[in-house]
């Protein structure tokens, strides 16, 4: 997963393309489907490629191509989801394929699963500039998204990951070697607009601090705590708990003894 760590700080939601990939583009990204790592293993996904014709785009334009994404139920299913087609997400961008997470479209009543429908992502050639500067990103302050003092370097990953409407409603502190992840709760307001999608934000925000983690020496592994610390209007969502690898630096071998 770390070598997608670059993308990261210039990938962009596509919203205008060209047409669908290539056959053999295409070939390449239904290979990388199946070899996305999940955050749970224990809960069963299915992602298929479908084409704009197999999907109800509602007020949004359409696109040439799309993931559509399923799990069976839980309540950590739609972040698993979050963080596995991020994975999908940032690949496309390194291929030169432009995409873009879509709540609103569903797929059309042909394209079934035994598993329920999460969430689509779009993709296909852009037509649009692909990439960014990392200061056109438009995101919360660090410290609106974490109080950790001395992680700004691999925090920034997270806080520059995609949400719905840009709500980004994670929130992260740390105990010692464990990351704890909790989720904004929201307004009656929020709640009825993008809440739902929520959890495949959290899902996301946590695919790019594992990502950024490995990157900088870590051996992250996520896990769910019985009993972990509160946070007032947050809901806690998983943990983090950080391995320092064999060929880490001195300093994050020396966070990993905290």
């Amino acid at each position: 997963m770390k070598k997608l760590y670059p993308f990261i700080f210039k990938r962009k939601s596509i919203r205008k393309y060209k047409g669908p990939v290539k056959d053999e583009q295409l070939e390449e990204v239904s290979n990388f489907l199946d070899s996305l790592e999940p955050l749970i293993n224990s809960i069963e996904t299915e992602f298929k490629i479908v084409s704009t014709d197999d999907v109800k785009t509602f007020i949004q334009r359409p696109t040439p191509q799309y993931i559509a994404a399923f799990s069976e139920k839980g309540r950590i299913a739609g972040t698993n989801i979050g963080f596995m087609l991020q994975q999908m997400d940032l690949r496309l961008s390194s291929m030169g394929i432009g995409s873009c997470w879509q709540g609103i479209p569903k797929p059309k009543s042909h394209i079934s699963s035994e598993l329920e429908f999460i969430i689509l992502l779009a993709f296909g050639e852009p037509a649009e500039p692909l990439y960014r500067k990392h200061a056109e990103f438009k995101r919360k302050p660090l410290h609106e998204i974490t109080d950790i003092k001395d992680m700004d370097e691999i925090l920034e990953a997270v806080r520059l990951a995609p949400s719905a409407a840009n709500n980004q409603p994670w929130y992260f502190t740390r105990e010692k070697n464990i990351i704890h992840a909790y989720q904004k709760i929201p307004n009656i307001l929020k709640a009825g607009f993008i809440g739902k999608w929520n959890p495949v934000d959290m899902g996301i925000a946590l695919a790019h601090l594992k990502i950024s983690l490995e990157h900088h020496g870590y051996k992250p592994k996520f896990k769910i705590y019985e009993n972990p610390p509160k946070l007032k209007k947050h809901e806690y969502l998983g943990s983090m708990k950080i391995h320092p690898v064999n060929r880490a630096s001195k300093k994050a071998q020396n966070w990993g003894k905290l």
